[in-house]
């Protein structure tokens, strides 16, 4: 029977925990929306705002990357943090359930919350790197992604369900995802982990010296972190992340202080500064590896690529409010979308890894953008319906959606019957009565994920490769916080142009009016930046990373 338990250890029980919480955020994935719209009163800015607080820890994971392998607890690198962790992730989702009633406490307690998380995942990927040796490396890995997509397969089912039933309100949702974190809290009392004074010694035995090498590239690369990872890099580092938050939530103060003192100035050049430097810190640090030779100038045009990649800003929360509100389609049927799509993000990690990846490394990163940017187009289908009308009344098309929608449905009315008292509904008739709009989106979310995670791996295959010796936790996470910076930028630009899109063609109408001309602007804008990145790929000579055969 050992053979069917996927986990060898209380200690792989508990990483798959740590990605299965991290997964379970999409549980209030419309719950927030509707917070933003019905009780905050927010326009599509200041909920791109809240995209980027979500985003922004992640951004300095390099910083809990130094703490916990520099600043054990107790003589602890892990278990501490991965108490405080979980621990602030709870509080902060906890805030939100009760308190979080306008837009600065909503915006904190989101950073706060994604502190706890980040600081989590960190602490964890350190762990699963000590955990791993050469036999049990990919089913780990295995084992995290597999909890991330089973927790956001089972929570965006819920997502909708819940409140379009009205068992739960919105701020609820939020003390039931509370409880994830508090899982985590508890499982890492019980991990195990060899205190630093129990670690093995650097002086060697005659018997030990065949892992002599080994250790000497750590102690190196250990030296290489130190020397790269100054004090001046994190105090700054530390600034610009505070500068981000006091720019948010002090928006207005600072607004009303230009226009008094410099009305020449706009606000959102201040915005603009601050990213540009969080970029010059960015450039800083890789021209600081390149004059210690740890890498090449290549690295800039690799980490501009990356980062061209990710900043896609599009329709964002428009799009949402235009499905709920224009097309009608209610909070649990957009919930059933959400949780059909990770089936396709499944399939797409499958088709990455199984053929993608057979591709050269440079022709892989042309194809993959151009997959991406051709699928952008589906979405003009959304804001013209006739389109998807079209397509899902073909026969063909409108059985893969009723195929594609019936589990769902099966669940839901399982559900009704067992928690309402309902009449259990025949699954399939459901998805088949379901109007051709909704069938469309079926298909194209599943389409979406698996796109997505189609271009995803590739790019994450190309971070790792990239990735400076010496240090690599270390310059990965600076790598991966390039990716988040990119994030957080999208969300910002996403709210900033439908707002500025809406003051030059409805200025006689509110920021929060839905318009399907500016969603459709924003569309393009959406295909045209994915793009962007193809012009940085000529120039980027992938062989200085990778050799290929």
């Amino acid at each position: 029977m050992r053979r069917y338990i996927p986990f060898n250890s209380f200690n792989e029980f508990f990483v798959a925990l740590v990605y299965f919480v991290q997964g379970s955020a999409g549980l209030v994935s419309i719950a927030s929306a509707l917070i933003f719209q019905k009780e905050l009163n927010l326009d599509f800015y200041q909920m791109g705002l809240i995209g980027v607080a979500g985003t922004l820890p992640w951004t300095i994971k390099p910083i809990f990357g130094i703490l916990t392998d520099n600043l054990p607890i107790n003589r602890y690198r892990r278990r501490p943090y991965l108490h405080l962790g979980p621990l602030l992730g709870f509080l902060g989702y906890l805030y939100i359930g009760l308190y979080a009633h306008s837009f600065e406490s909503f915006f904190l307690a989101t950073i706060f919350a994604n502190f706890g998380i980040a600081l989590s995942d960190t602490a964890t990927d350190g762990f699963v790197v000590e955990e791993s040796n050469q036999l049990n490396a990919a089913r780990i890995q295995g084992i995290t992604q597999a909890s991330i997509r089973v927790a956001a397969f089972l929570t965006s089912f819920f997502s909708g369900l819940l409140i379009f039933s009205d068992i739960l309100t919105e701020h609820q949702m939020y003390l039931v995802l509370c409880v994830f974190p508090l899982l985590t809290f508890t499982a890492s009392f019980f991990i195990k982990e060899k205190r630093i004074d129990q670690l093995p010694s650097q002086r060697l035995t005659p018997e030990q010296s065949i892992t002599l090498e080994t250790r000497q590239e750590y102690a190196e690369t250990e030296k290489t972190e130190l020397k790269l990872f100054t004090k001046g890099y994190i105090i700054s580092l530390i600034a610009i992340f505070f500068m981000v938050v006091g720019n948010v939530v002090f928006g207005d103060q600072i607004a009303a202080f230009l226009a008094d003192k410099a009305p020449g100035v706009s606000p959102t050049y201040v915005t603009i500064l601050i990213w540009i430097l969080f970029g010059s810190w960015m450039a800083a640090y890789f021209n600081k590896l390149r004059r210690l030779k740890l890498t090449t100038s290549m690295i800039f045009v690799a980490i501009l690529f990356i980062l061209l990649w990710r900043i896609n800003p599009g329709a964002g929360s428009s799009m949402f409010f235009y499905l709920k509100d224009t097309l009608h389609i209610n909070e649990k049927t957009l919930g059933f979308i959400d949780t059909i799509a990770q089936i396709g993000s499944i399939i797409g990690v499958i088709l990455a890894v199984n053929i993608f990846d057979k591709i050269k490394l440079k022709t892989l990163l042309l194809v993959t953008v151009l997959i991406a940017t051709a699928y952008g187009f589906s979405a003009f289908a959304i804001t013209r319906p006739e389109f998807a009308e079209t397509l899902a009344g073909n026969p063909l098309f409108s059985w893969i959606a009723v195929i594609m929608a019936t589990p769902v449905y099966f669940f839901d009315s399982l559900f009704a019957f067992l928690f309402t008292g309902a009449d259990f509904v025949n699954p399939i008739t459901t998805a088949h009565a379901l109007p051709p709009i909704e069938k469309f989106l079926y298909v194209q979310s599943i389409l979406g994920e698996l796109v997505f995670m189609i271009a995803y791996i590739p790019l994450l295959k190309f971070a790792v490769l990239i990735t400076p010796k010496k240090a690599e936790a270390t310059n990965f996470a600076i790598i991966a916080s390039i990716m988040n910076v990119g994030l957080a930028i999208s969300a910002w630009l996403s709210g900033y142009l439908y707002n500025a899109l809406m003051a030059r063609f409805h200025p006689d109408l509110a920021a929060t009016a839905i318009q399907v001309d500016v969603i459709e602007i924003l569309i393009w804008v959406n295909i045209i930046t994915t793009a962007t990145c193809l012009i940085v790929l000529p120039f980027l000579k992938t062989e200085q990373f990778v050799k290929e055969t």
